[in-house]
């Protein structure tokens, strides 16, 4: 692996942990907090990958090199990555619909502005009339 991708992953996860709150459709509501407890496989997954890409973030940058970051990083958000890459599962809640959504607005996941707004409309409609 070339310093490039180290640089790129390190900074993209630095940037993730840096992020502040997000206003309006993206922020966590106080009444899904209170359903944070019931099970979603898709939310919870995404909630590992974030944990995990935070154990990753904060590994001092000069202890990553060329011959450990793929290591590490199957160590820490690896696995979670490619589970929501390759093998996503289903929501079981609207929690676990609101996470993905959330998600795809956190990692920026838009080409098109008029999609980000229809997904960014979408969530709110979920957090305001699903009771997350």
């Amino acid at each position: 692996m070339n310093s490039h991708a180290t640089i790129s992953r390190r900074a993209a996860l630095g940037a993730l942990a840096s992020l502040p709150a997000m206003a309006g459709a993206t922020a966590l509501p106080v009444a899904l907090a209170a359903t944070a407890t019931i099970s979603d496989p898709l939310a919870d997954l995404i909630a590992e990958y974030y944990a995990k890409a935070d154990e990753f973030a904060a590994i001092p940058g000069e202890l990553i090199t060329r011959e450990n970051e793929d290591s590490l990083v199957d160590a820490t958000y690896g696995p979670a990555r490619d589970r929501l890459w390759k093998d996503t599962p289903l929501p079981t809640t609207l929690r676990g619909v609101a996470e993905a959504l959330r998600y795809a607005i956190r990692e920026d996941g838009f080409i098109d502005s008029v999609a980000e707004n229809v997904i960014k409309a979408s969530l709110a409609f979920l957090d305001r009339e699903a009771g997350l």
